[in-house]
C-alpha cells in the first residue's frame, strides 16, 4: 500500500506542476487583454497575488509561519529586484513581439545560469552544459532571425526584452544558490510579492487614471489565478517530485502560451517559433538533467518564484 500511495503522490505532483505551468502560460492572454502600462499590470498582479497568498497561508498554516522569514527580508531585496525586473522585461516584450517568441525566449534563463556559473560560483563547465548552450543559442537565433531580423523592428525589440528577462532570471538562479537555509518556498513568495508590490506602488499611483472596474477585475483574476493558485500548486507539486522533473514539466509553459495565443489571439505559429522553441526546450532539458545537480536544486523552476 505504501508503494501505491507513493506512486499516487508522485503522479499528483506531476499533475500539479504541469497545471501550474499551463496556468503561467496564460500570462500573455492577460497582458493582451489589458490596455495598461507594464508597471501597472505587474503591481496589481503581485499585489493581488500577495493578498491571496496571505489568505492561503493563514488558513493552511497560520501567519505565524511567516515570522522566521521576516528576519531575512533584507536578503530578499535582491531576489525581489531581479524577479521584478525579469517580469517587467517579459511584460514589455509581450507588447512588441508574439506571445510564442516572448514565452520561449524567457526560458533561455537556464542557459544564462550555466554561462555565468563558472565565473560567479567557480563551478566547472561540463561538456553537456556546452552542448545545451549551443542548442539553446541556435534556438534563440532561429526565433529572432526568422521572426524579427527580417521583419518589423518592433518585433526585434520585443525579442530583446524577452531575452533580457531570461538573462535576469538566470542571474536570479545564481543568487538563490547562496540562499540561507529554509528561506525558499511558499512563505518566501509572500515576502517577494509584497516587496515587488511595494516597489511598484509609485508607478501604480501615477497611473491611477488608468483605473477601470473591468480592468481591475481582470487584474484580480490574474493575481489570484497565476500568483496565488498557480504558484501554490507548483510548490505543492514540488514537494512530491524531483526538482529535475519539475524543471522539465515547466517547459509546458511556453508550449501552452504558444497554443493559447494561436487559439485565442489568432497568432500564427511560424517555423522560427517551432524550430527555435523546440531547440530551447531541448537545451533546457539537457541543463536540468545534467548529472551535477548542485546548482539545479536551487534553480527557480518556471516563473512562479
Amino acid at each position: 500500500m505504501a508503494g501505491i500511495s507513493g506512486t499516487w503522490k508522485t503522479h499528483l505532483g506531476y499533475f500539479q506542476i504541469l497545471l501550474a505551468a499551463v496556468i503561467w502560460g496564460t500570462y500573455g492572454l492577460f497582458v493582451r487583454a489589458l490596455d495598461y502600462s507594464p508597471e501597472y499590470i505587474l503591481f496589481y498582479r503581485f499585489f493581488f497575488g500577495f493578498a491571496g497568498l496571505l489568505v492561503y497561508i493563514s488558513i493552511r498554516d497560520g501567519l505565524v509561519t511567516l515570522k522566521p522569514l521576516l528576519g531575512h527580508w533584507k536578503w530578499m531585496l535582491v531576489p525581489a529586484f531581479l524577479t521584478g525586473l525579469s517580469w517587467l522585461a517579459y511584460t514589455y516584450s509581450l507588447m512588441f513581439t508574439s506571445v510564442a517568441n516572448a514565452a520561449f525566449l524567457i526560458y533561455t534563463a537556464p542557459v544564462f545560469t550555466v554561462i555565468f556559473a563558472p565565473l560567479i560560483l567557480k563551478e566547472n563547465l561540463e561538456a553537456r552544459t556546452v552542448v545545451a548552450l549551443v542548442v539553446s543559442l541556435l534556438g534563440t537565433a532561429a526565433i529572432m532571425g526568422y521572426n524579427s531580423l527580417f521583419t518589423a523592428g518592433s518585433s526585434l525589440l520585443g525579442d530583446l526584452f524577452a531575452l533580457f528577462g531570461g538573462m535576469t532570471y538566470g542571474f536570479l538562479a545564481l543568487f538563490l544558490k547562496k540562499a540561507p537555509a529554509g528561506v525558499l518556498g511558499l512563505p518566501s513568495n509572500v515576502l517577494l510579492s509584497g516587496l515587488i508590490s511595494l516597489a511598484l506602488l509609485p508607478f501604480a499611483l501615477v497611473s491611477f487614471n488608468q483605473f477601470t472596474w473591468n480592468g481591475i477585475l481582470i487584474l484580480l483574476l490574474l493575481g489570484l489565478f497565476q500568483q496565488t493558485f498557480g504558484t501554490s500548486l507548483f510548490h505543492l507539486g514540488l514537494r512530491k517530485v524531483k526538482a529535475q522533473h519539475a524543471g522539465i514539466l515547466t517547459y509546458a509553459e511556453p508550449l501552452a502560451a504558444t497554443l493559447m495565443a494561436a487559439i485565442f489571439l489568432y497568432e500564427g505559429i511560424t517555423w522560427g517559433s517551432i524550430v527555435g522553441g523546440s531547440l530551447i526546450v531541448i537545451g533546457g532539458m539537457i541543463v536540468v538533467l545534467r548529472r551535477n545537480t548542485n546548482l539545479a536544486g536551487k534553480l527557480p523552476r518556471g516563473r512562479g518564484f
